[in-house]
């Protein structure tokens, strides 16, 4: 495995970092994660927009260009020549210059039955701080993830001090009430694929961005989760309660199918 790591590709275990780096020792960096379909890297300029206001809100100022960072990624996959890879971009302040590290990984696929037959999720008392941020803080999120694994069940929902559901761990989260597929809009981490699933839904459905409380959850008639890495998972259980049937749900399905395509439609 080949990674890039300040100017220079080099096979990940010759790779180093200073013990003095802010990203070792506070946590203080920025990434994205990103995915190819078919080897081509998918939404990269949505992924690269956003580490960029990660970095202004940090109240860095990046060297490097959305163009030339692009180059390096696509470099990255191209040098790893995976079927399909995972592509993690990270910028922590380093010691004398900021560290840029870019790991390329084959991408690893949740069982098909996910997508067919849904995933369980456990709900978890969690409010992040600047979830707008994509930050290596994440330390909060690992306990939530921690409870995850106990209990066998793919994600962790967080819930703010309000009693509303905000977003996953590592996903975005929507319900579908009476035709109307709804997702919050304040205190969550804006998702690549969050957003190209409201583009999708705006011409066939009724779209409303607000707060879910846990209540509104459980009596929805559908959920699903979105992930870049994984695109459109549906949830047939919370908390060891079914999600109305207890099935992945037709509006669910349906949108599936128009993200296959727009994806597709990427080469």
């Amino acid at each position: 495995m080949v990674v890039y790591l300040n100017g220079k590709f080099v096979n990940a275990r010759d790779a180093k970092i200073s013990i003095f780096d802010p990203g070792f020792l506070y946590g203080d960096g920025i990434f994205e994660t990103l995915r190819t379909y078919r080897g081509k890297i998918w939404q990269m300029e949505e992924h690269l927009q956003r580490l960029y206001e990660s970095a202004r809100m940090r109240g860095w100022k990046l060297s490097w260009s959305e163009k030339e960072l692009a180059e390096v990624v696509e470099k990255s996959v191209l040098k790893n020549n995976f079927p399909e890879s995972r592509v993690r971009v990270t910028i922590t302040p380093g010691v004398k210059q900021p560290t840029l590290f870019i790991w390329v990984a084959p991408l690893e696929h949740i069982p098909a039955r996910a997508y067919t037959e849904g995933v369980s999720v456990i709900t978890f008392p969690l409010e992040r701080p600047f979830p707008q941020m994509k930050t290596t803080s994440i330390q909060p999120l690992l306990i939530a993830r921690s409870e995850m694994a106990k209990k066998r069940v793919f994600e962790a929902l967080l819930i703010n001090r309000k009693g509303n559901i905000t977003e996953g761990t590592w996903t975005n989260v929507f319900i579908i009430k009476r035709k109307t597929l709804i997702t919050p809009r304040l205190g969550v981490l804006l998702g690549t694929t969050r957003d190209t699933v409201l583009k999708l839904a705006k011409s066939l459905f009724r779209i409303k961005l607000r707060d879910i409380s846990r209540q509104q959850l459980m009596r929805a008639d559908e959920c699903f989760l979105t992930n870049a890495p994984k695109g459109i998972i549906p949830v047939v259980r919370v908390d060891g309660e079914k999600i109305r049937t207890g099935r992945v749900g037709p509006i669910t399905k349906h949108l599936q199918k128009e993200f296959e395509k727009r994806v597709w439609k990427n080469e």
